[in-house]
């Protein structure tokens, strides 16, 4: 190791520990002690005298909070501790990147967390994968190929998610706590519908190719004035995951409405217990996440400085977003096809299963309206999801 004047060794090191004031003071048996001598809410000691009790459920956030009085304000605070936690006199100011409840809070968002922690499920022992029972050729490479495109998508979603947990302010501990366990849902969902592929004689299908869909969207994208990010990824740096709002609508309200009706559709779909089961556990993961966005866009609409100037500009995401994943989603060969397969039990009962296809996607365009109304933001006479698909 080296520093700008010299190599520094281990023994260098130990040595300039030895040599700092509080460890030469502690070699003789003075404490510092500021922080046990602190008076309770001076500013260097948080908070005393907080006892919670546990409710049915165990000791859930809520009932920290109800107890210590420690709910979460309106603005955190520029510093990196725990809500209610004095700090060191020592430490400096820390310039989080989103540090505003209207940003990213929403009403459901510690049960949400709370649930989450509780029907966590083991994509290695809770699926019977001893049962799975062989299918016809044809629908286990339906399958298969349906199930490579959903490992896709999960990668999508931890991809364009995990980037931000560093940027919320740590007083907003819930949001963190929730989208970490959000990419631990994605991760599982990943790895579940990978060993389903693997798992019944078939084998992991075609890459569906992201391209068009990106060409589609960063052009419109630059001329409405936003602009990529700089994470590394293609899709993470897509310029509709500028901002915390834009990454929630798109992920957790459209995507993610969007694969919540699918997951349905995988389970209404499943041949086998085996496959009935996937698609339940994950349809209860997406549930969680969908439930966030569409409160979290309620709260933002009802509570950010201006909440008309936020509507308008969420429209024109909302046209943007549409678009994507239109094309992302519901346009891809090969996923239109797999599920066509699978709804008509076979390769020869393909066009009876492209018009139950479209049927489930008139159903998931309505809930998707139905949800984003309900939230504030009545998209319907502007949607971008057609009416009807275009075969």
């Amino acid at each position: 190791m080296t520093t700008t004047d010299r190599v520094i060794t281990p023994a260098d090191f130990a040595e300039d520990l030895a040599k700092r004031p509080y460890f030469e003071k502690l070699r003789k048996g003075d404490l510092d002690l500021r922080w046990f001598e602190a008076e309770p809410g001076g500013g260097v000691w948080g908070t005393w005298g907080s006892k919670a009790e546990p409710s049915r459920r165990g000791l859930t956030l809520m009932d920290v909070d109800s107890a210590s009085g420690l709910a979460a304000g309106l603005v955190g605070p520029p510093v990196t501790a725990p809500r209610g936690a004095g700090l060191d006199p020592d430490a400096g100011m820390t310039p989080w990147e989103i540090n505003d409840k209207w940003e990213l809070w929403a009403d459901n968002l510690t049960n949400l967390y709370e649930e989450a922690c509780s029907r966590q499920w083991n994509a290695t022992a809770d699926i019977d994968w001893r049962h799975l029972e062989a299918l016809p050729p044809d629908m286990e490479r339906a399958l298969c190929q349906f199930c490579t495109f959903l490992t896709m998508a999960e990668y999508l979603a931890t991809d364009v998610l995990a980037p931000w947990l560093p940027k919320f302010n740590t007083y907003f501990h819930e949001i963190k706590l929730f989208i970490a366990s959000q990419a631990m849902d994605e991760a599982r969902h990943t790895e579940v519908f990978r060993k389903r592929a693997l798992a019944n004689g078939g084998g992991l299908g075609m890459a569906i190719a992201l391209g068009g869909a990106l060409k589609l969207i960063n052009a419109p994208a630059a001329a409405a004035g936003r602009t990529a990010g700089s994470t590394g990824s293609p899709l993470a740096d897509n310029p509709l995951f500028s901002t915390w709002r834009d990454v929630s609508y798109c992920i957790h309200v459209v995507f993610e409405g969007a694969v919540l009706s699918i997951f349905r559709f995988g389970e209404f779909l499943g041949k086998t217990d085996v496959d009935k089961s996937i698609f339940r556990m994950v349809m209860q993961d997406e549930a969680r996440h969908v439930a966030y966005g569409a409160m979290h866009l309620k709260y933002l609409l009802e509570g950010a400085p201006d909440p008309d100037a936020q509507r308008e500009d969420l429209h024109r995401l909302a046209d943007l977003a549409e678009m994507f994943f239109t094309d992302l989603f519901f346009m891809q060969p090969a996923t239109v096809e797999s599920l066509a397969i699978l709804a008509g039990d076979g390769i020869g009962g393909v066009g009876a299963g492209l018009e139950v296809y479209k049927d489930v996607y008139r159903k998931l365009r309505e809930e998707y309206l139905s949800r984003t109304a309900r939230a504030g933001l009545d998209r319907r006479g502007r949607c971008f999801f057609p009416e009807e698909l275009p075969f």
